[in-house]
């Protein structure tokens, strides 16, 4: 596989984001293209409106073109301008501002713009407080539901007055802000004829803090956290104030308070209470330890799966739930000689117990006493590394792991019970890689043999018989379906002063050799176990041309586009004005073209969101020109997964389809480019949002819109020690958004080995 997924993450990350395009079409660059854009302005009774002003600006660009045109007196207009994506706007005395962000114009798809001018009104407010007090500097908008018009921003007076001009007729959500008051939101069904706001004060809770010995906790560690959902939890400004803790700036609703005491070395106390903060005041809260029962030291014993005594071994012990109950604490001891251990300072009730070797998790009843607790370790792999000539190495790696002077022995700790491929690699010999399945806590292996390996020297010619002096690569791979222990995980490949390029402890096995140069061609042949040198002839590249549009054909400029048969790709290619791209490929292959961000500016209204389809396609003969064409899907239903605790390692795709599980890592891979990708945008805008973090809300929130009714497969990758994916299947039968909660791909998933 070309790309690996993390890999392209990274590559993705880099370019999100910026406004630079990446390769396009050279047809923009040597043709002076232009367009036709008509416009037709008319009121609300359908009446034409001569003398309207408007003006397009290009949505890509930066700082963009722009362009001027008014309505003649059938209220038409025509501009010609070059191709590409321009956002519409119209301002006229008396009218709402009318807004097209979606105006997307070529040389063979000309545009018209409809633009029904609603009459505007001038609308007055106020803001005070719960007082009855104004308050100025107060930031309001005004979002209309009507997708054709723009938001009003506005910041209130000095006595808290306000007005809105330019308002259309229609519904909308009004939202107001001000530092130390609660956001105020409210929806309209129709244009108010004036607006009166009270804004409530944030409240304040003033925290006194005793420690378990009775007196004044110094300084107490105190948590606040908000069990009402609240729109600036956190945000809060902490003080401290006499004996006392004041959080100022929080939002009316219940919240949980704790205060966590030392009691001793390495045992703390916890005290929790939860409280109602009003608006504009201030709750007193007082956390105390009284008469709180602590129960006997909890003792017992901590012993290896064959029942033998660890000593030396830390553990930590807790009661009670921090979510619920008023009182918690945690304690810490370590095991003697005899493994033996006492934790002290603990409170009544249930314990739980933590041995940090092996991570091990015991639940223990209120009146345990002398216990046993078996500690349930990672799983060990042992084993001795050799030389050619049977000896142990003095000096070799483990995966990164480093060992010197052991006789070539190892002892490598696994990520869990899962499988794991393990490289093994010494400084001038060939490194190789072994799958390792630990059936038991301590598995040991059999003597792995570096074996030296040899020097391959590539001379890469161009189709003339000249040396490639372009930028380029060379990579080697086992043969597909072929048992081999081959593995790359050091830097072999250098360029030599003559343009060789001189591949270092390459294993004496068939292998599969791959070149490819920034301009002369690619490579791909077999590499015989003995060969020292080798010259490889590049053939051409193929070309892959096409254009990507919308339903109606028309072109979607800006768009970045995503294959894994790119020749040399250092950007993601980029459709150019006209929705087209030409990009060289590697020939002979199958590809997929996938679109991975369709740009654009930020704002509201925005664009609508387009969602494509992953295209199969062959990539041909060296020198062949291959189309295609990609056009978005449409379809009454989503799917949204319920992902908490998404992180950087994960991963969901869309398959559509019945597909059961990849049986292999190479079908694993397969599914990987082949699959659907989340929406990189909001299927739901939410008006109120300026702007929206498409990549934050596609690893978050992965979402897939507009999707047929049908059967579907939901995959979900990890891909933090080697690959885990989960397996969803989804039957839509009905238009709507159907949504499922999935854990981690590690609890469950399946695990295979990279």
């Amino acid at each position: 596989m070309r790309w690996s997924w993390v890999g392209l993450v990274a590559v993705v990350l880099a370019c999100a984001g910026t406004s630079k395009q990446g390769p396009v079409s050279e047809l923009a660059r040597t043709e002076a293209a232009t367009a036709v854009l008509t416009v037709l302005a008319k009121d609300a009774e359908d009446r034409p409106l001569p003398g309207i002003p408007f003006r397009i600006r290009q949505a890509m660009a930066d700082p963009p073109e722009v362009y001027w045109g008014t309505t003649d007196a059938q209220g038409q207009a025509r501009l010609t301008v070059p191709p590409g994506w321009y956002v519409f706007t119209a301002e006229a005395s008396g009218y709402q501002t009318f807004v097209d962000p979606d105006v997307r114009l070529g040389r063979e798809h000309p545009a018209s713009v409809t633009m029904t001018l609603r009459p505007s009104a001038s609308v007055a407010g106020r803001v005070v407080d719960g007082a009855g007090q104004p308050l100025r500097a107060v930031s309001l908008s005004w979002i209309p539901a009507d997708p054709t018009a723009p938001r009003l921003d506005l910041v209130g007076n000095p006595d808290g007055t306000f007005r809105f001009e330019g308002m259309g007729p229609g519904s909308g959500v009004l939202l107001a802000r001000r530092k130390g008051y609660s956001d105020e939101r409210q929806v309209f069904d129709a244009r108010p004829v004036e607006l009166a706001l009270v804004m409530r004060e944030q409240g304040a809770l003033r925290v006194t803090a005793f420690s378990p010995g009775g007196g004044l906790a110094h300084p107490p560690e105190v948590k606040i956290k908000a069990l009402d959902p609240v729109s600036k939890e956190g945000a809060w400004i902490d003080e401290k104030v006499k004996d006392a803790r004041v959080y100022r700036g929080l939002e009316p609703g219940r919240y949980r308070v704790t205060v966590t005491c030392p009691v001793g070395i390495g045992a703390a106390w916890s005290a929790s209470s939860d409280v109602e903060v009003v608006a504009g005041g201030t709750r007193e809260l007082t956390l105390r330890f009284d008469n709180v029962p602590e129960r006997a030291p909890l003792r017992g014993r901590v012993v290896g799966a064959d029942g033998q005594p660890v000593a030396g071994v830390e553990l930590r012990a807790s009661s009670g739930d921090p979510k619920k109950d008023a009182f918690v604490s945690e304690s810490s001891g370590t095991t003697d000689l005899e493994g033996r251990f006492a934790v002290h300072q603990l409170l009544a009730g249930p314990v739980r117990v933590v041995v940090h070797k092996g991570n091990t998790r015991v639940e223990l009843g209120p009146d345990a006493g002398d216990v046993s607790v078996e500690i349930r370790s990672h799983p060990i792999v042992q084993g001795r590394v050799l030389g050619p000539d049977g000896t142990p190495l003095t000096s070799f790696q483990v995966n990164s792991t480093k060992h010197e002077r052991t006789a070539g022995r190892y002892q490598y700790t696994l990520e869990g019970p899962w499988p794991e491929r393990l490289t093994f690699s010494a400084e001038g010999l060939a490194s190789t890689r072994r799958r390792v399945e630990p059936r038991e806590e301590r598995t040991v292996l059999a003597d792995v043999i570096l074996k030296a390996g040899r020097d391959v020297r590539v001379r890469l010619l161009r189709k003339d018989g000249q040396p490639a002096l372009s930028k380029g690569w060379v990579d080697l791979s086992p043969l597909p379906g072929h048992e081999s222990t081959f593995a790359w995980d050091q830097a072999f490949l250098r360029v030599e002063a003559d343009g060789r390029f001189l591949l270092e402890n390459v294993p004496r096995e068939p292998l599969i050799l791959e070149a490819e140069t920034e301009e002369d061609g690619t490579a791909l042949l077999p590499l015989s176990p003995d060969v020292a040198e080798v010259t490889v002839p590049l053939v051409p590249a193929a070309n892959l041309v096409g254009t990507v549009a919308d339903e109606s054909g028309r072109p979607l400029p800006g768009t970045r586009l995503m294959t894994g048969c790119e020749v040399y790709p250092d950007e993601l290619p980029v459709t150019d004005a006209e929705g087209r791209f030409r990009l060289q490929v590697v020939s002979g292959r199958e590809c997929f073209l996938s679109v991975f961000d369709t740009g654009g500016p930020s704002g509201w209204p925005s664009p609508p969101l387009r969602v494509f389809w992953p295209q199969r396609f062959t990539t041909g003969r060296p020198g062949e020109t291959v189309r295609v064409d990609l056009r978005p899907r449409s379809g009454p239903a989503s799917i949204q997964v319920l992902f908490p605790g998404a992180g950087e390692w994960d991963r969901v795709l869309l398959v559509p389809g019945d597909v059961p599980m990849p049986s292999t890592v190479d079908a694993v891979h397969t599914l990987m480019v082949s699959a659907v990708e989340p929406d990189f945008g909001p299927a739901e805008p939410r008006p109120e949002r300026q702007v929206e973090n498409g990549f934050y809300r596609s690893w978050q929130e992965p979402r897939f819109s507009q999707l047929p009714l049908g059967r579907y497969t939901v995959f979900v990758l990890g891909n933090r020690v080697g690959t885990v994916v989960l397996r969803y299947p989804v039957n839509l039968t009905q238009p709507g958004v159907h949504r499922f909660e999935t854990p981690r791909p590690e609890v469950g998933g399946v695990h295979f080995v990279d």
